[in-house]
């Protein structure tokens, strides 16, 4: 009788000790899955802010004409047009380069020697891009896959030729406003861009990098007087969508008289692509992803995630810009 008790004390203990593991591995994977993906934030908001470094003072040094836009001067071909004086394109950053074929014998040879011959600002962004187990040949930037329109290659020559036009590049989708569920309004904006106003974002010849302002050529319409105090600034917002490989996104719940922070767990937000409202034109058209799961899977690029009662869920999500500014030094 003895000895059957005690087999039944030492049962008793074994199943406490299951439900003890079971409540504090929760705690632990949350722990761990936090440091993993905050310690991925910390690193890729530093290694933008050196990207955003290198993009500001390589055009601040560029010899570009006093009246060029900052759009202009990284877009324009002196091949081409005669007002243009550097292929910046080939030399800072070119958007067809944000996404590279390993599988080209170009890059696949040697892509240590293709990124070195990169323009210096895609070859700093070389650490941040990805690769997705639905396009394994595929490194790029972070953000959502777009048709490249203008169907050019990326202007690198490495050691073993230039590589064929993939054909695509990446844009980023900007959050303006979550609807019932979490769906999505969304604004795209470039990987490299200008600080400028928002009402301004298309307004070339409103920002500040050139050193005079010429209303006939503003597209937005001519103003009576300059709108900014200062000019001939190189002035540089680099984006990056940090997204979540571990963590879920929910949206904040509202604050009520007794709680001004009440608990978010029901309010995780849905991954829905079919919902996304999109407030500008794309760059390109986005490439379908129907059933991909990942941080930046789908066709806009926001994620999906699994979660429980077989819920699709975004992944929680930061939009990383990191700014730099230099006076223009060389001016022709």
């Amino acid at each position: 009788m003895v000895i059957r008790h005690a087999r039944g004390l030492r049962h008793r203990e074994r199943g406490a000790a299951l439900v003890e593991f079971a409540l504090v591995s929760v705690v632990l994977y949350l722990l761990l899955a936090g440091a993993l993906d905050f310690g991925r934030l910390m690193f890729d908001a530093n290694a933008l802010q050196d990207v955003a470094r290198v993009a500001a003072r390589e055009l601040a040094v560029a010899p570009i004409r006093a009246d060029a836009t900052f759009d202009y001067a990284l877009s324009c071909d002196p091949a081409s047009d005669a007002n243009c004086l550097i292929d910046l394109k080939s030399r800072i950053f070119d958007p067809a380069c944000l996404v590279v074929d390993l599988n080209d014998p170009a890059v696949a040879l040697d892509p240590d020697g293709f990124f070195a011959a990169m323009p210096v600002v895609n070859r700093a962004l070389r650490s941040l891009m990805i690769t997705e187990p639905s396009r394994p040949n595929l490194l790029r930037y972070a953000g959502a896959l777009l048709n490249d329109d203008d169907g050019a290659g990326c202007s690198a020559v490495g050691p073993n030729g230039q590589a064929a036009p993939t054909g695509l590049t990446v844009a980023i989708p900007l959050v303006d406003a979550r609807g019932p569920g979490g769906v999505e309004s969304i604004t795209w904006v470039p990987v490299v861009q200008e600080i400028r106003a928002a009402v301004d974002a298309d307004c070339p010849s409103r920002g500040p990098f050139s050193l005079v302002y010429l209303a006939g050529q503003d597209d937005c319409g001519p103003l009576a007087a300059d709108p900014l105090p200062d000019r001939g600034l190189a002035a540089v917002r680099v984006n990056y969508p940090y997204q979540a490989a571990t963590l879920s996104g929910f949206q904040s719940s509202p604050p009520t008289d007794i709680d001004p922070l009440p608990p978010n767990i029901s309010n995780v937000i849905t991954a829905d692509d079919a919902g996304v409202q999109q407030n500008n034109v794309a760059p390109g058209a986005p490439v379908e992803d129907p059933g991909a799961v990942g941080p930046y899977a789908g066709t806009f690029g926001l994620g999906r995630q699994f979660a429980l009662a077989g819920r699709t869920v975004r992944p929680f999500r930061k939009l990383i810009s990191a700014q730099a500014i230099y006076r223009r030094e060389a001016i022709e």
